[in-house]
């Protein structure tokens, strides 16, 4: 009776290392791909100087690329002193922008935008879980008479 529990024990203990082993490598694929996408995101709002018409259209091509999550975002207004831009872009996918305007704080000739992106996991019990993951780009200086253009 003592090597029948004894067997047990190690069963269970196998089993839930092999279920930790699966949720740490599905949580860093999630990781990976949220933090990918976020990372080229940015790379086109600097490359375009900004969330404009030409960089909304790469951003949908290469999120395309990655196969991010196709899905209609639910973004907040604001977030701290940023304002939400509109998706220019026919297909939706799940990441919101924000826009960090001369008119807030210390940014006199330049632009920030912030992005957030999410992990996304679909479990059968427990439903949809989204975590948002957040990146900034690095300032956007304008140049021009009247500190150029916003968008």
């Amino acid at each position: 009776m003592r090597e029948s529990l004894g067997s047990i024990f190690l069963y269970n203990i196998i089993i839930l290392f092999i279920i930790v082993t699966f949720a740490f490598l599905s949580g860093t694929l999630a990781y990976v791909k949220a933090f990918k996408a976020s990372s080229r995101i940015i790379n086109a709002i600097e490359k375009y100087e900004g969330y404009n018409d030409l960089s909304s259209t790469e951003i949908n091509n290469v999120l395309n690329t990655v196969g991010y999550k196709r899905e209609t975002p639910s973004c907040k207004a604001n977030k701290g002193t940023g304002e939400l831009m509109e998706q220019l872009g026919e297909t939706t996918y799940l990441y919101c922008i924000y826009h960090y305007s001369p008119n807030n704080t210390d940014l006199q000739n330049k632009d920030i935008y912030g992005v957030v992106t999410y992990m996304y996991f679909d479990f059968p019990i427990v439903g949809r879980v989204r975590i948002p993951l957040y990146a900034k780009t690095n300032a956007i200086y304008k140049f021009g008479a009247e500190g150029g253009s916003g968008n």
